[in-house]
């Protein structure tokens, strides 16, 4: 089975807050074995860590309120929210933010009726 990044995102935000703890640890202990020493891109490595954590803790304190809709955010802020995808991004695009975090919020899961 091949995984995208969206499919290990998705994983990562389904984790319990502890495990995505664990996660973000050992992500970041990767990246600063990799590091170059290169002070620019560790700063703005950073920073998408920082959006991307804030961006999961938002989606945490929201998904009862937001279930079953597309949001796109920038960090904790919310750019834009609804039922179709594209014009959630485009509405997010049109705020100035190229490249929102993407998700579809599922408040609770679904037990697994299978074939």
């Amino acid at each position: 089975m091949i995984q995208t990044a969206e499919k290990i995102i998705e994983s990562v935000i389904s984790l319990p807050k502890p495990e995505r703890e664990k996660f973000f640890s050992w992500a970041e202990n990767e990246i600063h074995k990799k590091s170059s020493g290169n002070n620019a891109k560790e700063i703005k490595l950073e920073a998408e860590q920082e959006r991307f954590r804030r961006s999961l803790k938002w989606i945490e304190e929201h998904k009862e309120e937001f279930d079953g809709q597309w949001v796109a955010l920038d960090g904790d802020t919310l750019l834009a929210h609804g039922s179709d995808g594209k014009k959630v991004h485009a509405e997010a695009q049109a705020k100035g933010v190229l490249t929102p975090l993407m998700e579809r919020i599922k408040a609770k899961d679904l037990p697994f009726g299978g074939w």
